[in-house]
């Protein structure tokens, strides 16, 4: 038994280890931070200035946790803002690995498996892909998965320590991402529903899995009660509550409204009436083809073999709340696309992680039949190879001229002049603005540069223009610096005349 312990540490440790590598591999590769990037450094740049500011200087920081972490943990130990950031990234995508695997151990407790775990979870495209954003999802994919693992347990023995752990892992998660909220209220139902307790046991498990939550909503009102000038700043909160009552009629209105959109402008008159039909099956494609391409074709073979072949051959309590996770997923991010018409990648990549679970049972089915044919798990695991590079490896053209753009306008550009540039980023490398870019940045989408009476506003500007783009620079004054990648997109700086 101890050796088998060290080995399963064994797993642990390598699959940390390139977790550590793989962060810090991507954020060496980015030379241009994302765009959400901006608003949570110069909210965390704002602290010092109270949480009301800090929460008020733009649009992600109303939600001030993952901020407010990036603060504190930069003045403890005098980083950056923005190194703190890929230190905590880092360190919550390490939790996500080391979790995920856990989960399977939890699952299936033998070494084959682990390592099969380390492998999908360490060959992931899109969790590999997005470890260089700056994002606030890091944290809460974390202590989602935490909060799996502790639901895991805590039905297989109704520990009240279990319970407590997975109330704390998801009230953190909520922290960082507002939609955890709807998975602290709906799963502690699941035991209201589970067939194999009696009554008066599933009422007490749903009480004990709510205690933490009911002590902070009890703690909240109190609050509230003597700081009732405050509510505003719980203005997410509001946010879900909306969500909870209104999204069937926002759902309804958006639906249709584009698909009368669609029955004039797309559709023959012959067609009108399909128009509602047409809507739903686009809707219904767009989502599962997200799925699919956020999990990968690969993961998602995998997936779909395990639940045909039912290998993940687990207790009854597992399936129900994995399951059940994959549920609310869905729900929620089905809801998003609904109402918005627009489903980024991250947004699915819960979803992702959770039908990521049974891929290993698959891989070890593969590894089982090697011994009689080979085949299977070499062109498996080629393909998980082939397609987790693009996820490590950048093939795309550098952006590297972005920062070199913003980082000549900081060094030759007086901090009195006047600068416009239709380019966040550039914007924000420029350090012209500090927290106005966020006002200035809506501003400036709005503005046509090349119109007399508004050019005249201004002693610089910094344009970042496509390959294919054609403009006719000469209204611009004279040009001081340009930077390109190998494409041709470019940033041009002109000094106004």
């Amino acid at each position: 038994m101890p050796g088998l312990m060290l080995s399963k540490n064994r797993v642990y440790f390598f699959a940390g280890f390139i977790s550590i590598i793989l962060s810090i591999w991507s954020s060496l590769k980015e030379s241009v931070i994302n765009p959400d990037a901006i608003c949570y450094l110069q909210s965390a740049a704002s602290m010092n200035l109270g949480l009301d500011t800090a929460m008020h200087v733009c649009d992600q920081a109303k939600w001030p946790f993952y901020s407010a972490l990036i603060f504190g943990f930069a003045h403890l130990t005098s980083l950056s803002f923005l190194h703190s950031a890929d230190v905590l990234d880092g360190l919550f995508s390490l939790i996500s690995v080391l979790t995920f695997i856990r989960i399977v151990q939890f699952l299936q407790p033998s070494k084959r498996i682990l390592w099969c775990a380390a492998l999908v979870i360490l060959l992931a495209h899109e969790f590999n892909d997005v470890r260089v954003y700056i994002i606030r999802d890091h944290g809460f994919w974390a202590f989602y998965l935490v909060s799996v693992l502790f639901l895991l347990q805590y039905f297989r023995g109704y520990k009240l320590i279990h319970a407590l752990g997975w109330s704390s892992a998801i009230i953190i998660a909520a922290l960082f991402r507002v939609e955890g909220i709807i998975f602290l209220i709906a799963l502690p139902l699941l035991v209201l529903f589970y067939p194999d307790k009696k009554f008066i046991s599933r009422i007490r498990s749903y009480l004990t899995l709510n205690a933490l939550t009911l002590a902070i909503i009890a703690f909240g009102a109190a609050f509230l009660i003597f700081h009732a000038h405050q509510t505003e700043n719980f203005g997410r909160l509001h946010e879900v509550k909306f969500q909870l009552f209104n999204s069937y009629q926002m759902i309804a209105d958006r639906f249709h409204a584009n698909a009368n959109i669609i029955g004039q402008q797309v559709l023959s008159q012959y067609a009108v009436h399909d128009a509602a039909m047409i809507l739903g099956l686009v809707l219904v494609v767009w989502y599962f083809i997200s799925v699919i391409g956020n999990l990968s074709l690969i993961y998602s073979f995998l997936v779909i073999f395990a639940w045909s072949k039912k290998l993940l051959r687990a207790e009854k309590s597992d399936h129900w709340v994995l399951w059940a996770y994959a549920f609310i997923n869905v729900v929620v991010t089905a809801i998003f696309l609904a109402e918005n018409m627009f489903l980024s990648k991250r947004y699915l990549m819960a979803l992702s992680l959770t039908l990521m679970l049974w891929a290993p049972f698959a891989l070890d089915y593969f590894f089982s039949i090697a011994k009689k044919t080979k085949w299977p798990v070499i062109l498996v695991l080629f393909f998980m190879i082939l397609w987790s590079l693009g996820g490590i490896f950048d093939f795309g053209y550098s952006k590297q001229y972005i920062r070199d753009a913003g980082d000549w306008l900081a060094q030759n550009v007086p901090a009195k002049a006047s600068l416009y540039s239709n380019d966040y980023q550039v914007m924000y490398y420029s350090g012209h603005f500090g927290n106005a870019i966020f006002e200035k940045s809506k501003a400036y989408s709005n503005e046509n540069i090349f119109a007399n009476s508004h050019l005249k506003h201004y002693d610089y500007v910094a344009l970042r223009v496509n390959k294919q783009d054609s403009m006719d620079f000469k209204k611009l004054g004279q040009k001081v610096q340009e930077f390109s990648n190998k494409r041709g997109d470019k940033v041009v700086i002109f000094k106004v005349h």
